[in-house]
């Protein structure tokens, strides 16, 4: 609680207990009154203010985390691509051997180097369906981390004009304390009724901004 809002409340107590003429005891209990809507807006006004700094601050880890994930997603690609023209390589290989005329002096050579490749191409069938997969994974969880992010931005932007509502109303309802304190000072109605108007217009923007959550 800010150190205004301490000594608004201080005077409306003081206010209220030393009184004894029947104007200033309305004037103190409305400033009682005023005084508890004051403790509560301003701890609404806090509780808002801190919500958008958390969800910010949960908006930045989403954007972090995102950008981990699409930079994960385009190495894995890059790893695939890589593999992909390996693998296209090792088939075209298999294939040129297999059209090259048979020898007996070379059958040997010949057998073992198809089944070089032949391993090649088995493996890259295996790693190649599971290495796209990944990817696909990455960018769908590096596209999901974006969409909470801007979930929590949304937020926040909500949050922040609620507690700017808020500050709004906890301004209005301590010019209405000031207000009534004057009235109290110079016995004046004016002031108490224009501290009441004030007040009335503090409590309708906590209102618009209770109802804005």
């Amino acid at each position: 609680m800010s150190h205004g809002t301490e000594h608004h409340l201080e005077e409306a107590e003081h206010a209220k207990h030393a009184v004894h003429d029947p104007f200033d005891r309305r004037v103190a209990m409305t400033m009682a009154i005023v005084a508890a809507l004051l403790a509560c807006v301003t701890m609404l006004s806090h509780q808002a203010h801190n919500r958008t700094l958390r969800l910010q601050i949960d908006a930045a880890g989403m954007v972090a985390k995102s950008n981990i994930k699409h930079t994960q997603a385009t190495d894995t690609w890059g790893e695939y691509q890589a593999k992909n023209i390996r693998n296209f390589e090792s088939q075209s290989n298999l294939q040129l051997v297999s059209l090259l005329p048979r020898e007996a002096s070379t059958d040997g050579a010949r057998t073992q180097v198809q089944n070089s490749w032949s391993e090649k191409v088995a493996q890259y069938k295996k790693e190649l369906p599971d290495l796209q997969k990944k990817a696909e994974d990455l960018v769908r969880e590096a596209q999901e981390a974006e969409e909470a992010a801007e979930n929590k931005l949304k937020e926040s932007e909500e949050t922040h004009h609620q507690g700017n509502r808020f500050d709004q109303g906890e301004l209005a309802v301590e010019l209405a304390l000031v207000l009534c304190s004057v009235a109290i000072l110079v016995k004046g109605r004016g002031f108490w009724y224009a501290g009441l108007a004030v007040g009335l217009v503090g409590a309708g923007l906590i209102v618009w901004g209770l109802m804005m959550k």
